[in-house]
This record gives structure tokens, sequence and C-alpha cells, in this order.
């Protein structure tokens, strides 16, 4: 009997072993089947997911360049109405394009999300600072030339963002 429990100490070892070793090469091998499926379903998603990223950055791209002092005298100027019409014309033109394409800040870093979104605020508030010292009644002509001068005298809100943009379409690839 001692042969025997010797022989089956000696075979449970055996089996032991090697059912770890087989444990551990299945381990590895499934291990990096689930790594290599991962890898393929990221591959997957930045084929679907990159186009959609860089048609966001587009439409960004068009909102600061529409929301820009110059091109919204040039698109909302009309010559018989008042400063105050085009003022609050120009305010409701800024906030509709914004609201607009809030929804492609999920195709964006929260760090460009923040530089447009303060883009769109100094917008605002440049064209709040040429209209108040202006008389609301008069052409709208006194507010579209203070927004042009204003432009001519400082940098656009909007160029920081769009140089914002650029480098996070550049980093893509």
């Amino acid at each position: 009997m001692d042969i025997f429990a010797q022989l089956l100490i000696a075979s449970l070892s055996c089996g032991l072993l090697l059912f770890g070793a087989v444990y551990m090469v299945l381990r590895k091998m499934l291990a990096a089947e689930s790594h290599r499926r991962n890898v393929q379903l990221l591959s997957t998603a930045k084929e679907i997911t990159l186009p959609l990223r860089l048609q966001a950055h587009e439409r960004l791209l068009v909102l600061l360049e529409r929301i820009s002092p110059e091109a919204l005298v040039l698109r909302l100027r009309r010559p018989d109405t008042s400063n105050a019409e085009l003022h609050s014309d120009l305010i409701a033109a800024v906030r509709s394009e914004f609201e607009h394409n809030l929804s492609q800040q999920m195709y964006v870093s929260p760090e460009l999300w923040s530089v447009i979104a303060m883009a769109k605020n100094s917008v605002l508030s440049c064209i709040n600072t040429c209209a108040s010292p202006l008389t609301p009644g008069e052409s709208s002509l006194q507010l579209a030339q203070k927004l042009l001068e204003w432009h001519v005298d400082n940098e656009l809100p909007t160029a920081a963002a769009i140089q914002q943009l650029k480098k996070e379409v550049a980093k893509m690839f």
C-alpha cells in the first residue's frame, strides 16, 4: 500500500503540475485573443468615429467663421435697420449659431470646446461693448462701422479658437 500511496501522490503531483501548465498557457492565449479583439474593436471604432470627428471640427470652424464680427455685419446689416435692431440681430445670430452646434462638443476635447465657448462669449461682449455708446434709433451703419473698426484694432476672438481647432485636427493624423 505504501508504493500505491507514493504512486498516487506522484501521479497527483504530475497531474496538478500539468493542469497548472495548461491553465497558464490557456490563460495567456485567452488574454492575447482578448487584446487582439479589443485592438480590432478600437480600430473599427476609429474608422467610424474619425469621419464624424472631422465633420464636427469642420462645422465648428464654420461656426467660428460665421460668428466673427465682420462676417456677422456683412451678413446681417441692412440699410433700413437701426443700431438697436442690428444689435439684437447680431446677438441672436451668435446665440443661434452656437446653439445649433452644441452637439459637436461630443466630438472635440473639453479644452477645445471651452475655447470655442469663450470665443462666442467674447464676440457677444464685443458686440455689446460696441453698441453701448450708440444711440439705439440711429442707422445701423454706426454699429457696423464700430464693429469693423474694433476688428481692425483688435485680434478677433475667434482667431485663437480657430488656431486651437486646427491644432486638434492636426493631432488626429
